[in-house]
């Protein structure tokens, strides 16, 4: 087969960068200028001049990208490339974790815990230590010890009540042999640190790697990966600290400055070109990236046309707003015959901006998926049948057997929980261990409390030594377990939650079969720790109006935007100032992916009053950053950014006035 010419496939930027596959690359990519086609290209481009496939890794951000990029490699080499590695940093690190966890202490058949399951962990710790369960934020607390453990802050008083819960659920997740995502990253690092023959028989296997999104990794990931690197240093790293917006998780930019103290002999590219947008889209998000000053020197450019002007409206009130939005869409929907709903996107700053604007496309019926919504694996009757499957696989899982000990009630009270929980605490045992001690004869518990626990470790014995397939082991555990029937107890007047409940738990059902036959050799183990990676696909045609959040939309791309909310301390956020002046250049930043998002038209809209967090109306600004695009990219029709603000200060003044007057 005849070799690839990449200058015939990729603009000259592109080829140049996907033709040098030895030694260290850093390859700056704008908004929308064709990295993952490049990336694609250079990894086929390694096959082709004979890189072993085993010796390749792709690392990316998401599943959905990661299987892209495996997708087109295939089809541009047509071969399965079965060996080829291109995943995420956190199924990376638990493959790592699945070959060599024993040699730090734990058991291979480790569970892996989400944030639901972390949080449980964290109440059972709370009340472990003596305190009570209300007086703490789960979640928040969750969230700070995620920070404690990948030494991003650091508690201030060792003796206080947050150090003795957090050191209990430290020890608590390795007697329970689970780990979190954030072990995903840690562990593998600290097998390699203390294993090093670990750490050079995975840089044999991996010889050449790719990072994409690289602005995005936290400093654990890039330690990670250069650790690898280190030995052959064939690392590209491809990125734009234009896009980086995730500092809140981790990610730290500065890492293209820590590659190049690390890798001083790299090589450096830059992909300036953008297929996506228009002139005066790229014009506007160039000049408001220039106010960041600590930034790689860039410039986005295009062959195609201006396009139209960018529209900016002001609306009265924020119901005005997300009912102009909604005639518009319908609009353009009459006007434009190519037009679907999947191709418009409407962004937020946050979470608490969708509401409104979801509730009003329901009633003008504008079918609309909103990014963030629940997860079906998190829906309550999903989490109970995953929890038995849990428990089946560990038995040192704790939390998974405290939430389906009575689910549903079989008579095993709480005062019989704090006995098991003692009995365990004292014997240094699992949950379950103690419960196969305590169902003994010569346990002190009533004898009809054995007997109920007898009756449910006879069930688990049967359902972990069943021979029927994953699937049909859920059916079975949930007509034995009479699940339908509590729901119905539960449900008295709603069939339809019943019966809506319990499709859920076949779409399940049907979801393991599907893994385990497009998996080959997949057992139910990977299934979970699969499901604890991804959480929910969603289900639909895809033509639906992509309502969600600036960060959400990273990634993606849509022929009309509609940005709502561009005000003052919403966009940039009033939180994230208050958190740190310097905030403000990633709120910038986040602006930037927003407007770059747009491939045919942009429309910015802002409201004269919006409800605030604590409920109440208030008066407010069209955001600072609209003052940062040129006046002439707007609508000739249109005020400017400077006059709009000009006659809101002026509303402002007045209102005060006339309150200090009466």
């Amino acid at each position: 087969m005849r070799k690839t010419d990449l200058s015939e496939v990729l603009n000259s930027e592109q080829a140049a960068a996907a033709s040098e596959i030895n030694g260290p690359l850093l390859i700056i990519a704008g908004a929308g200028s064709g990295k993952t086609r490049m990336i694609t290209y250079r990894i086929a481009h390694m096959l082709e001049e004979g890189i072993n496939e085993k010796n390749i890794l792709a690392l990316t951000f998401t599943n959905k990208a990661a299987k892209e990029m495996s997708d087109r490699i295939k089809a541009l080499i047509g071969k399965p490339l079965k060996e080829l590695t291109a995943t995420t940093f956190h199924s990376f690190g638990l493959s790592i974790l699945k070959q060599y966890i024993h040699h730090i202490g734990y058991h291979n058949d480790f569970t892996l815990y989400d944030t639901n399951d972390n949080e449980a962990l964290i109440k059972n710790c709370i009340v472990q230590c003596g305190y009570q369960i209300p007086d703490y934020n789960t979640r928040t607390l969750l969230s700070f010890f995620s920070n404690l453990k990948t030494g991003r802050e650091r508690i201030e008083n060792p003796d206080s009540a947050i150090a003795e819960i957090y050191k209990e659920w430290i020890l608590t997740q390795k007697a329970y042999n689970v780990v979190d995502f954030d072990d995903l990253i840690l562990l593998p690092i600290r097998i390699f640190e203390e294993k090093p023959w670990v750490l050079e028989h995975v840089q044999e296997r991996y010889r050449y790697i790719m990072v994409d999104e690289f602005q995005d990794t936290s400093l654990l990931q890039y330690r990670l990966v250069s650790m690898i690197a280190s030995k052959y240093r064939n690392i590209a790293v491809v990125g734009d600290d234009d896009q980086s917006i995730y500092s809140w998780r981790g990610a730290n930019y500065q890492n293209i400055v820590n590659f190049e103290h690390d890798f001083p002999e790299r090589k450096e590219f830059k992909l300036e070109r953008n297929y996506r947008s228009t002139g005066n889209i790229l014009t506007a998000a160039n000049a408001l990236i220039l106010h960041n000053s600590e930034r790689k020197s860039k410039k986005l450019w295009t062959d195609e046309d201006s396009g139209s002007a960018i529209s900016i409206k002001h609306h009265k009130t924020s119901e005005a707003e997300a009912y102009w939005i909604g005639g518009q869409i319908k609009a353009e929907m009459r006007n434009i015959r190519s037009l679907k709903y999947g191709d418009v996107g409407v962004l937020v700053r946050t979470n608490a901006l969708i509401s409104e604007l979801e509730n009003v496309f329901a009633e003008m019926n504008i079918p609309v998926r909103v990014s963030g919504g629940q997860s079906f694996f998190d829906r309550r009757e999903v989490r109970d049948i995953l929890c038995y499957l849990k428990t089946l696989l560990n038995s040192h899982d704790d939390v998974s057997l405290l939430r389906i000990i009575n689910t549903p009630r079989r008579g095993i009270g709480r005062t019989t929980i704090e006995k098991l929980r003692e009995y365990a605490d004292n014997n240094n045992c699992s949950l379950h261990e103690s419960m196969e001690k305590m169902a003994g004869e010569n346990s002190p518990l009533q004898q009809r409390t054995k007997d109920n626990l007898r009756a449910f470790l006879s069930k688990l014995r049967e359902w972990k030594s069943s021979s029927s397939t994953p699937d049909n082991l859920i059916r079975r555990i949930v007509e034995e377990i009479h699940y339908k029937a509590m729901l119905s107890e539960e449900y008295p007047d709603s069939s339809k939650t019943v019966d809506y409940k319990m499709h859920s738990i076949e779409i399940l059902e049907n979801r393991l079969k599907r893994y385990l036959e497009m998996n080959e050799g997949a057992e139910l183990k990977d299934y979970l720790n699969a499901v604890a990676i991804v959480g929910d696909e969603k289900e639909d045609d895809g033509n639906k109006v992509n309502l969600m959040t600036m960060h959400a939309s990273k990634g993606l791309e849509f022929r009309l935007v509609y940005l709502a909310g561009i005000e003052d301390d919403v966009i940039p956020s009033q939180r994230a100032l208050e958190e740190n002046a310097k905030n403000i250049d990633e709120e910038r930043r986040l602006f930037y992916v927003a407007i770059t998002r747009a491939r045919e038209k942009l429309v910015i809209n802002y409201a004269d009053t919006r409800i605030s967090r604590d409920g109440e109306e208030k008066l407010v600004l069209p955001s600072r950053f609209l003052e940062e695009i040129p006046k002439d990219l707007f609508k000739n029709e249109e005020k400017s950014p400077e006059d709009l603000k000009k006659e809101q200060i002026e509303r402002m003044k007045a209102l005060l006035a006339r309150a200090r007057n009466n």
